[in-house]
């Protein structure tokens, strides 16, 4: 390639650069938001009929929800069972008590009883996309189509949450490896700066 073709070649890739800035740099990163956490407590009854959980089973998938959608980690979840052996049960109730980040001012959800006793704490948070599908996460399962859509029902509500788009197609008593397609933006906590290894001597 000869100094004019050189030349032609970078003026050409300068106008592609500025008509596509995303291709020299990484797209601007989301705004923080000025933010508090809410405590809540809740108590679920599951009601689907494809898939049982024992006590154990269903307190993990609803941590694994909870927290894949931004509630903190002091997360906890009780389970009560109607077979006592540990086997999966067809009646399961549990007892949740998590935190969710809210925008300061902005009322409670609708019917929630607000403890005066614990008072919302100051945080900053960003918005976060969230996609819930079979493997996503990861020990997301085809069976547990009937427990997402009763978590986006009572207790998506909990979460500041923004262009949710359901395509959900839960058939009881059928296992459907398409059937979960829940995916919206969270509000959840500013991700904690890497550590940095200390200086070597």
């Amino acid at each position: 390639m000869d100094s004019r073709n050189r030349s032609g070649w970078f003026v050409g890739a300068l106008a592609l650069a500025a008509l596509i800035p995303g291709l020299v740099r990484a797209a601007d990163p989301e705004p923080t938001v000025a933010a508090e956490w809410r405590a809540h407590e809740f108590l679920l009854t599951y009601t689907g009929f494809t898939t049982m959980y024992s006590c154990d089973g269903l307190e993990w998938k609803l941590k694994l929800l909870l927290k894949t959608a931004g509630a903190r980690d002091d997360l906890s979840v009780r389970a009560t069972c109607s077979d006592p052996t540990g086997f999966p049960s067809r009646l399961v109730t549990a007892r949740l008590k998590f935190s969710t980040l809210a925008l300061p001012g902005s009322p409670p959800v609708a019917g929630e009883k607000v403890d005066a006793s614990k008072p919302a704490v100051p945080a900053i948070g960003v918005w976060r996309t969230v996609k819930l599908a079979q493997r996503s996460p990861r020990d997301l399962e085809a069976g547990d189509c009937e427990l997402v859509e009763q978590f986006q029902r009572e207790l998506l509500p909990y979460f500041v949450t923004r262009d949710v788009k359901e395509h959900m197609s839960c058939t009881p008593h059928q296992v459907s490896p398409f059937g979960i397609d829940l995916a919206f933006d969270v509000l959840a906590a500013e991700p904690k700066p890497a550590a940095t290894a200390p200086a070597k001597p």
